[in-house]
């Protein structure tokens, strides 16, 4: 058996409320350009067609009350991403989304400091994705 040991490929950081699926075209779609924009200033160019993709998501909120549903914001994120951070949808082999409440305890292991920079510069919503 062989052990294969993620390595980020690309992390960067979107501030502000995720939106749903289920949003209004004007607000999701200025919403995906904050993702678009976030990953090109990360992401060199997109991933060859060819290698596939992991995605994790972290979604920071106080409270998660009048908020979309975790599995809503997904979608609009990873279509911001196609064409910057990858090539097609298809390379995207699998995703993980937490959302974590500010309000309680927040414990990492193995993390990179800037997971929670936004936190501590007083962003109260803001996402975090990592790219393998």
């Amino acid at each position: 058996m062989t052990t294969r040991i993620r390595q980020i490929k690309h992390s960067f950081v979107v501030i502000g409320k995720p939106v749903s699926l289920q949003s209004s075209s004007g607000s999701k779609q200025r919403y995906q350009q904050m993702v678009t924009q976030a990953a090109v200033e990360s992401v060199a160019s997109p991933i060859k067609a060819k290698e596939r993709v992991k995605i994790e998501i972290d979604w920071f909120s106080e409270g998660f009350k009048n908020k979309p549903d975790i599995d809503n914001i997904v979608k609009p994120i990873l279509d911001a991403l196609k064409g910057t951070v990858y090539t097609d949808d298809k390379q995207v082999e699998s995703q993980t989304i937490r959302k974590h409440n500010t309000l309680g305890v927040l414990s990492f292991w193995s993390e990179p400091l800037s997971i929670i920079e936004p936190l501590l510069d007083g962003n109260k919503d803001y996402i975090f994705i990592r790219i393998y």
